[in-house]
């Protein structure tokens, strides 16, 4: 579309995140024509079958969706054809640039933080009955300090348990954020918007979907790029990833609410869910930092002076009572078997180091 089209009230000024737009269509800054001052988001989508079914699933739940009233939350308020056929959605207007792209400068808390304030709004939008059924990062903007907008293409009523059929019709997820249930032909679900924020963090972390890593996600390390992170650090955060995306839905957060109490306990320092069944290993503590990761362009934050993590500490003295007991137990093995033996007892027993 061209700048300057008009489309009913609205007339196109600007293309925004670029020309070629994205996976979902093309979004513009549009200006009202009885109001110089009221400014709208209007994303083109391209002519399918798929675009035709967005427009029938908005006349169904437009009255609804209407009363989703979240500062953090823009939502379709009209609909329409552009004179190439083409359909579009009317939005409230939001500042920002899609997720990704306002991370590639910030450090790893904030794009965390990010994600933490996400789940903030979901949890607004369970509230309402409303669920994140199709995660897309170019629907996700960022201002440059860090206020966040779900632009809410991808809300939709949560479906009715005893209706199994009501399913409707959305932009689908972006390839990679999919869950492999809804691949599968699934309903939405909390565990499967889990797993679509889950595919988010990896992208934010790592700068790869979890996808890429093909059948050995379990074993990827997406935070081993962060270098300034300790060894305790990048297992309990990677940890908390793989639970996330696990290829089972019950093996997941059970919501978006559970996935932020997880991400807050990390930035912590604390322990957290995912930790419970993946016990953090001693070995491999205390990895100096030095430089940032090279994908998103990252700029990764130095530790604070004198804020040693509380895993380390923990660590330390759980490698201190297991190297004891082990020492214990050895001596008392000696003194079952005789005096003799026991007097052979080794004189250079050394701790495990932490």
């Amino acid at each position: 579309m061209s700048e300057g089209t008009v489309l009913g009230v609205w007339r196109l000024t600007t293309a925004l995140h670029g020309a070629d737009g994205g996976p979902s269509g093309q979004w513009y800054r549009a200006q009202h024509a009885l109001a110089a001052d009221q400014a709208a988001a209007v994303l083109v989508l391209p002519r399918s079958e798929r675009a035709a079914g967005v427009m029938l699933r908005f006349a169904d739940q437009a009255l609804d969706m209407g009363q989703l009233s979240h500062p953090s939350i823009s939502v379709p308020s009209d609909s329409g054809v552009t004179p190439l056929g083409q359909p579009y959605m009317i939005l409230r207007w939001a500042e920002g640039q899609p997720i990704v792209r306002a991370c590639s400068h910030l450090p790893l808390r904030a794009r965390l933080n990010l994600i933490v304030k996400l789940c903030e709004v979901l949890r607004y939008a369970h509230q309402q009955s409303w669920l994140l059924a199709e995660v897309d990062p170019g629907m996700i903007w960022v201002t440059p300090d860090q206020r966040l907008t779900l632009m809410g293409m991808g809300l939709m009523r949560m479906p009715d348990p005893e209706d199994p059929f009501e399913r409707g019709m959305g932009l689908g997820s972006v390839p990679g954020y999919a869950s492999p249930e809804a691949l599968a032909g699934e309903p939405p679900s909390l565990g499967s918007e889990v797993f679509g924020l889950g595919a988010l963090l990896y992208m934010l972390v790592d700068g790869r979907l979890p996808s890429a890593f093909g059948g050995d996600v379990d074993e990827a390390s997406p935070s081993a790029s962060w270098s300034n992170l300790s060894g305790a650090e990048q297992f309990s955060l990677d940890a908390l990833l793989h639970k996330a995306v696990a290829p089972r839905a019950d093996r997941r957060h059970v919501s978006a609410e559970a996935l932020a109490d997880d991400l807050r306990a990390w930035l912590a320092g604390e322990n957290h869910s995912a930790l419970t069944l993946n016990p953090m290993p001693v070995a491999g503590i205390g990895a100096d930092a030095v430089d940032g990761p090279d994908t998103l362009s990252a700029l990764p934050e130095t530790a604070t002076a004198g804020s040693e993590p509380r895993w380390s500490r923990r660590l330390a003295l759980a490698s201190v009572i297991t190297a004891t007991l082990l020492v214990g137990g050895w001596l008392g093995k000696q003194y079952l078997q005789g005096p003799a033996t026991a007097q052979s007892a080794p004189t250079n027993t050394s701790l495990a180091r932490t």
